[in-house]
């Protein structure tokens, strides 16, 4: 079995909900990723994704630099365990028209798990979709 953790993205990225759209675009440009996990309280709640920046950010025409993150970052979270089947991940991926899941252990985000990484696991070892 070809399994989440095995092709998940890491370490994951994440802010307090009160930091700025700016900054958390920032963060993400300089660590090259698509998304970064939003906190509110210590505790990862939300997710923000280049999807968010653009749909839901740029329209209103926004100082990013005066905006939270958290005012448009969405949630619930889409978890999975890190030992998920990658044809399972991509079941709800496809159910839940998302591009990112987020892999968890005793409840801690432990990596977040791509429509990329889905092409990287297809490739590599034959799934029998």
């Amino acid at each position: 079995m070809v399994v989440v953790r095995d092709f998940m993205s890491q370490p994951v990225l994440s802010v307090d909900s009160e930091t700025s759209v700016a900054e958390a675009c920032r963060l993400m440009g300089d660590k090259h990723v698509g998304s970064i996990l939003v906190s509110r309280k210590g505790i990862a709640n939300a997710i923000f994704t280049e999807r968010d920046l653009l749909s839901k950010v740029l329209p209103e025409k926004k100082d990013l630099a005066k905006v939270t993150v958290g005012a448009y970052a969405s949630s619930p979270l889409i978890t999975v365990a890190g030992r998920t089947d990658v044809k399972e991940a991509a079941r709800i991926m496809t159910e839940m028209k998302v591009r990112r899941l987020v892999v968890v252990q005793d409840g801690q985000p432990t990596g977040i798990f791509t429509a990329a990484d889905l092409a990287k696991a297809t490739g590599k070892s034959p799934l029998e979709i």
